[in-house]
């Protein structure tokens, strides 16, 4: 069994904890040190805990605790994609930061106790951006966050899991009519950028057409300015309908933008 919780997750800082009988990791840690401590705390954690921490990608909002982490537990285990890792470690470099940051690379498995984590490539504007397939024993989870659409490889990585962490990131018509430059409007809708509400629906409609995966969905990576939970919630499931899916089959939740202990069993 894997439990997560979704302990930060929106344009403004992202943290998951995956936790099983032999593991507990973190999946990005894109907020403050000390909102790192809070989060572990408000399940009974502490950074001693964690085993490993998986980066999706090096944009702030995804590590943002980083340095003062490394810096606290310079031996805690650190998984990046080849680019983002060697990002990170001259980042930490020029901080005279210590550091255990070890490559990965897209479509190759790799174990970490329990877990077997299979990074994939996806489109966003970052250095070498990642999402994971993360197997224990006959379990599946799929993490895809901050990507502009999904690509066919991505799609044979999600067709048959178990549960989804996908990105839900905006609402058309809020960043159409919102407060950005003409510009970020663009970056945010564009192929390597987000994935919007409508984006998702028609995601999780071409899943159910394939039947193979357990349809479970949290939704997450939610932006501050350009969507808001029920938005999000009301809009795919109305989408689903339209796409003859019978939405009682659709286990939909989403990930709360604020400190959250919620969990999931998967």
């Amino acid at each position: 069994m894997i439990s997560l919780h979704p302990l930060y997750s929106s344009s403004s800082g992202n943290m998951f904890h995956l936790q099983t009988d032999k593991s507990n990791i973190l999946i990005d840690v894109g907020v403050s040190y000390k909102a790192i401590k809070e989060g572990l705390e408000s399940i009974g954690k502490t950074i001693k805990d964690i085993d490993a921490i998986l980066i999706t990608h090096e944009h702030t909002d995804h590590i943002k605790g980083l340095p003062l982490l490394c810096r606290k537990n310079p031996n805690i285990a650190i998984y990046a994609s080849i680019k983002t890792a060697k990002y990170l470690r001259n980042m930490l470099k020029e901080q005279n930061i210590p550091n255990k940051i070890f490559d990965v690379e897209y479509d190759k498995p790799f174990k970490l106790l329990d877990l077997e984590i299979t990074p994939f490539e996806v489109s966003h504007d970052a250095v070498m951006p990642c999402g994971y397939n993360i197997k224990c024993n006959d379990k599946t989870l799929s993490f895809a966050t901050d990507l502009g659409y999904v690509s066919d490889d991505v799609f044979t990585y999600l067709k048959s899991s178990d549960y989804y962490v996908i990105e839900s990131n905006y609402d058309k018509s809020m960043l159409e009519f919102g407060k950005y430059s003409y510009p970020v409007k663009r970056r945010i809708a564009g192929p390597t950028g987000h994935l919007s509400n409508d984006d998702v629906a028609r995601l999780i409609a071409k899943i159910y057409e394939v039947g193979q995966a357990k349809n479970n969905f949290l939704l997450a990576h939610l932006s501050e300015n350009n969507n808001e939970p029920k938005l999000a919630l009301d809009s795919i499931y109305s989408s689903l309908a339209n796409f003859n899916v019978n939405i009682n089959d659709i286990n939909l939740n989403v990930a709360s933008k604020k400190l959250s202990n919620e969990e999931y069993l998967i």
